[in-house]
């Protein structure tokens, strides 16, 4: 076969296209860090590059959310803390109550002592987090307690509804009693069922972010923190009895109680028992969700790794490439010069 002139100058031209397609490769690989610039470079790479970055996406997704819930439940666990304070303040000042000795200016001291405590407890009971009622339900949008005045006195609403009437003066007439029960029938609360907001912390992993406000403060006549409050304010007062009302009945039911400020002890450890019940509750979420964290940084530092193992370049080993590739350029660019000079010329010559 017959090599001519033109088909050596096609020849080295073609193979200084490839030196330059080489080294146009292995310049990219070497700025980009990336193994591949387009999916068709290697399709293998291609595809577990996406799975590869969809996993470390939900690690990293999954990770947000436990810092919402972790922050969520520190907010919650320092207001029921408070509270529990709160509660032992009014046990000490009811024991220091019950004293025989103790004069009406300082048990009216007391009093008023308790009555900021009750406020204060409304207060912790709306505590939120990013704008959000922690002890509210479903209902984070507007606080959940409220301290109000009725016709027989203080109350408490819970999200809009009478969560405790509180304990009725023994001389109020029986008819206003009945008449507020009858008119606010369907004004008193009620739980309605479970209103737990779930996060999902991992792959198949979710967690209830909140405690409910009725599962820490009771809820229903005579077995509440609130109605304890109204109960020791009544016997502070001096007051030996109070009336409570049968809601099951219509008209409602009236009760005459006995009423002690001694008494008044046993239903505030009561409303404690409720509150280590509520904290022991969260601390077992907490724990789980601290766990939950754990694997998530585990997983996040698998997938990163076997992406950056599929994707990145070994930096030394593109330097090699691209230095070898410049080389091989480089020469056929001088070979090339030589062939494709040759003239006719220079063979007559």
């Amino acid at each position: 076969m017959r090599i001519t002139n033109n088909m050596m100058a096609a020849s080295t031209i073609k193979n200084i296209n490839n030196a330059a397609t080489r080294l146009n490769t292995a310049q990219a690989r070497m700025s980009s860090q990336q193994k591949i610039q387009l999916p068709s470079d290697d399709p293998v790479v291609a595809t577990r590059a996406i799975k590869y970055r969809n996993y470390v996406a939900s690690v990293e997704q999954y990770q947000k959310n436990v810092d919402d819930v972790t922050s969520w439940q520190e907010v919650t666990e320092s207001a029921l803390s408070d509270l529990g304070d709160v509660i032992q303040s009014v046990r000490e000042l009811t024991v220091q109550a019950s004293s025989d000795t103790l004069s009406d200016t300082e048990r009216a001291a007391i009093k008023t002592e308790v009555e900021e405590l009750q406020k204060q407890a409304v207060q912790i009971m709306n505590t939120s987090y990013a704008g959000r009622y922690v002890f509210g339900g479903y209902s984070t949008g507007e606080e959940p307690y409220k301290l109000v005045t009725t016709d027989l006195g203080t109350a408490v609403t819970f999200k809009g509804q009478y969560l405790s009437v509180g304990a009725v003066a023994a001389d109020t007439d029986d008819t206003a009693i009945t008449d507020f029960y009858t008119d606010n029938a369907a004004n008193l609360y009620a739980s309605t069922g479970t209103e737990s907001i779930q996060y999902n912390i991992g792959f198949n992993a979710k967690t209830t972010v909140n405690i409910e406000g009725q599962d820490v403060t009771g809820q229903g006549t005579g077995s509440n923190l609130f109605d304890t409050f109204s109960k020791l304010l009544l016997a502070l007062d001096g007051e030996t009895s109070y009336k409570t009302a049968d809601t099951s009945t219509s008209p409602a039911t009236l009760t005459t109680n006995s009423l002690s400020i001694t008494g008044m002890l046993d239903e505030l450890d009561t409303d404690q028992n409720r509150l280590l019940t509520a904290q022991a509750v969260l601390g077992a979420r907490m724990s789980y969700v601290s766990k939950v964290a754990d694997r998530l940084s585990t997983d996040y530092s698998t997938y990163s790794t076997l992406m950056s193992n599929n994707e990145d370049v070994d930096v030394s080993e593109a330097s090699i490439d691209v230095t070898s590739a410049e080389y091989v350029y480089q020469a056929s660019l001088t070979v090339g010069a030589k062939v494709i000079t040759k003239t006719l010329v220079d063979y007559i010559a």
